[in-house]
Order: C-alpha cells, then sequence, then structure tokens
C-alpha cells in the first residue's frame, strides 16, 4: 500500500486497517477510521473546531497546541473534507448540484 494522508485529519495512512468506510462497511480510501465511519464523520464539527480538538494531540507530534493549530489551520483547507470546491456563484446562494465536502459550505441548504 502506498503512503496516503487522511482527507480530514492529515494523518498518515500507512495500512489499509486504518482506512474508514462507506455505509455499506465498504473501505473508504479518503478518510483514516477515526474520522469515518459507516459513511459519516465521526466528528460533526467546523473546522476550527476540529483544529481546536486536534490541538490536543500535539505532544504526539512533538509540537505544542499553538504549533498543531498553526500547522492545521495551514494544511486542514487544503484536504479534501475542508477544501470548499464552490465558485463564487455557488457559495452564494443555494446550488443543488454543489459538490463541496466542506461542511462549513452552505451551498445545498435549502433556502
Amino acid at each position: 500500500m502506498e503512503n496516503r494522508t487522511c482527507q480530514s485529519c492529515g494523518m498518515p495512512i500507512t495500512s489499509d486497517l486504518q482506512l474508514g468506510t462507506n455505509k455499506d462497511g465498504s473501505i473508504q480510501s479518503d478518510y483514516c477510521k477515526y474520522c469515518f465511519q459507516l459513511g459519516e464523520f465521526v466528528d460533526k464539527v467546523s473546522m476550527d473546531e476540529y483544529i481546536e480538538m486536534c490541538s490536543k494531540y500535539a505532544f504526539q507530534a512533538g509540537m505544542t497546541n499553538e504549533e498543531m493549530k498553526a500547522y492545521c489551520m495551514e494544511l486542514f483547507p487544503t484536504l479534501k473534507r475542508w477544501k470548499c470546491t464552490c465558485t463564487d456563484e455557488c457559495a452564494s446562494g443555494y446550488n443543488p448540484n454543489c459538490t463541496c465536502t466542506n461542511p462549513e459550505c452552505h451551498c445545498t441548504e435549502k433556502q
């Protein structure tokens, strides 16, 4: 298996045993099992809330909480879960065809 990165938390995925699962139980190769289980994100929070949560694990990465927050603030917007792929037009209103995976995107909410 090639090394991958969880597209939610940025954790290196080095084994298929670390992969998340789709609703039907099949492997979800974009996310780790700590972030994505049975087709849903485990933590349904904003990116800012998630950064705060992740900063608690800074010691495992050899960082201070502030260093971890800064690292996550730079990394997370590049990851699939948090990256908003909306155009300006889409982000300004209801768009049922929006494919953005960012939970902070509100394009598909009925107005």
